[in-house]
């Protein structure tokens, strides 16, 4: 083989090689998956450990600091205030931080927060997120499902109500996967149904909402 052709060889196999690292690289370092790492990664805290417990007070302090707000670790460690202040929306507004999403999540200590902000920008396709209906669109790997407590509040309710949203994390053609947190004091992941077209149902909770994950 003449030295010209060995050159050429080697230079394009070197592009292959390059082209093919530049799409495993986007494919496992991309917003969604590092969410989706760091959220598999906080649960794994939680196998053992209880949410007034000492080990469990500065991860818990992490997820308030995300949305301004302090608390002590004697504070954490206290029944009372861990009834009157739900960590479940502080836990998502973490992941978001610490994946990247900077001032393209709506950081909040209440789910309404992010998902009041998502249903104003359903119709805006380059919006950061967007919320849909659970009728309307399908839920993906790294979009948020949300359902509501409260029963008569739904899509179509306006401000705060008590309401609970967690990650998606996996997907089947029957279920989902998905990870929360303040879910039986804990971070827990939860398989919720599909029916038979992939859209969401509340056979396991209330769901109303499927926030589409734009984040890049």
């Amino acid at each position: 083989m003449k030295k010209g052709h060995l050159i050429t060889i080697l230079l394009l196999s070197s592009i292959i090689l390059a082209v093919i690292g530049y799409f495993i690289y986007l494919k496992y370092n991309s917003f969604k998956r590092k969410l989706i790492r760091i959220a598999l990664n906080e649960a794994s805290k939680w196998k053992s450990i209880k949410e007034t417990s000492s080990q469990a007070s500065s991860i818990l302090l992490s997820y308030w600091e995300s949305v301004g707000r302090n608390f002590s670790a004697s504070q954490m460690q206290n029944e009372s205030v861990q009834q009157n202040n739900p960590w479940s929306s502080a836990f998502i507004s973490y992941l978001f931080h610490k994946a990247g999403a900077k001032d393209k999540f709506p950081y909040s200590s209440a789910h309404s927060g992010y998902f009041q902000y998502a249903k104003s920008k359903r119709n805006s396709k380059n919006a950061s997120l967007r919320g849909f209906r659970i009728s309307e669109y399908k839920p993906q790997i790294g979009d948020i499902v949300v359902y509501s407590r409260e029963s008569g509040k739904g899509y179509d309710s306006i401000g705060h109500f008590p309401s609970h949203g967690e990650v998606v994390i996996e997907k089947t053609k029957n279920t989902i996967k998905a990870i929360g947190g303040n879910v039986s004091n804990k971070v827990k992941i939860s398989t919720y149904s599909l029916d038979e077209n992939g859209f969401l149902t509340q056979k396991e909770q209330s769901f109303f909402m499927v926030i589409q994950n734009n984040i890049k």
